[in-house]
């Protein structure tokens, strides 16, 4: 994704954004502005800054940028596009990162058109914006209604009484069952063209199709809902589609204190060995994630027009609630007799799978190759004996295994 703006003297010029690895358009159109106001451009600048606490306000540095943001808001929750004075920038480029810090604050903003997000004029009294909505008046409230109340059925079947890790939990597996990663839309970027609302949370939970910005907008409003501290980190994934990189984004929560990135977008994919594979990317530290993913630079120190900047971006240093700390079994050694006894449990559960995490000292693919040869079996065997056979694991169990992340699963088949 890129972001460009075509310059030119009182021509209301159309701004593009895009996401999730491909490439938009920009526009011009002739246009006669008249000229803007609005209460943001008057209010005291305390004032703005004790109704906007969001981390992507928080960024912006200075009374001009933070009016920008609230000039937004003003416009964003009419029914319909107003003009609005947008202030005096040099570089309208930052009016396309405060839009974006905007969004990042409000997720459930679905109604901005993601090619083109707004047009501007820009004279010696500096720039007047008008958004570009995709509905207006009646359509906009149904639409908002609508999102409403998917957003609303889901928090209502959340586990009572849950801890924040649960209830994050629950949001993660929720998001993946009712949206399905638009691959339609993917190639439709290709040519520069956005196909519906894929980049939202209409798209991710009403219409039930959203590439990476929709899963994201999506998780951060039902983890806020249900009072989990959620944020977004805007940044570039690596290898994806044979791409070296391509713009990407994803969350961060917070749990007991410490921040952990997670990314449903890329925990959903069809035909995985086994169900605990949707987890390879919930609660990661900043160094397992940068394994495959690039954090973008914060607001203001952006070093090109190729990537999105971010508001916020949180230490994550804890593995406290990985996934894989709380379900996998640490893996020291190969004849611990505790391999087979996590095993018997996990088949008295009934589990669908049974993870082992390996030591970072360990030869992974040595470790790999010696439970295929002899272990596993071995483990199954003692852990029917645990269990008196009942249930009874098959030895037809297959495993697969994750050499990032350092795991092995058995995927359980019972007799």
């Amino acid at each position: 994704m890129k972001k460009s703006v075509l310059t030119g003297a009182a021509l209301l010029t159309a701004a593009a954004l895009s996401f999730g690895g491909c490439s938009l358009f920009v526009e011009e159109t002739a246009f006669k502005s008249p000229a803007a106001s609005g209460h943001a451009m008057q209010m005291p600048v305390e004032e703005l800054r004790q109704k906007y606490t969001g981390y992507g306000f928080s960024a912006l540095k200075t009374e001009e940028e933070q009016r920008l943001y609230a000039g937004i808001d003003e416009a964003v929750n009419k029914q319909e596009p107003e003009d609005f004075y947008g202030g005096s920038f040099a570089d309208t480029n930052v009016v396309t990162d405060i839009l974006e810090l905007y969004k990042d604050d409000h997720p459930e903003v679905f109604w901005i058109d993601e090619s083109e997000p707004y047009y501007y004029t820009q004279d010696d009294g500096g720039l007047t914006i008008r958004l570009h909505f995709k509905l207006q008046k009646d359509a906009l409230e149904t639409a908002r209604q609508e999102l409403e109340n998917a957003v609303q059925q889901i928090v209502a079947d959340a586990p009572a009484e849950s801890s924040d890790y649960q209830k994050e939990l629950f949001v993660h597996d929720r998001l993946i069952d009712a949206c399905t990663y638009d691959e339609e839309a993917v190639e439709i970027h290709k040519q520069e063209k956005v196909r519906g609302n894929e980049q939202n949370a209409y798209g991710a939970l009403v219409e039930g199709k959203a590439v990476c910005e929709g899963y994201t907008r999506a998780f951060q409003i039902l983890c806020s809902r249900l009072g989990v501290t959620c944020w977004v980190i805007q940044g570039q994934a690596i290898g994806f589609e044979g791409e070296s990189s391509v713009n990407h984004i994803w969350n961060c929560v917070q749990l007991d204190g410490d921040w952990y990135h997670v990314d449903a977008t890329w925990d959903d994919y069809e035909d995985a060995p086994a169900a605990t594979d949707r987890y390879y990317y919930f609660n990661l530290t900043t160094a397992e994630l940068e394994k495959d993913h690039i954090i973008s630079p914060l607001y203001g120190e952006s070093t090109g027009e190729d990537v999105w900047c971010n508001g916020y971006v949180p230490e994550c240093n804890s593995t406290d609630y990985y996934y894989f700390s709380l379900n996998a079994f640490a893996l020291y050694s190969l004849d611990d007799y505790a391999c087979s006894e996590y095993l018997a449990q996990a088949a008295a559960e009934g589990r669908e799978s049974c993870c082992y995490r390996i030591d970072e000292d360990a030869d992974f693919e040595y470790v790999f190759d010696e439970v295929v040869r002899a272990y596993a079996y071995d483990w199954v065997t003692t852990a029917n004996e645990i269990n008196g056979y009942s249930p009874q694991i098959s030895e037809r169990c297959k495993l697969s295994a994750n050499n990032e992340r350092r795991i092995i699963t058995l995927i359980m088949e019972y007799v």
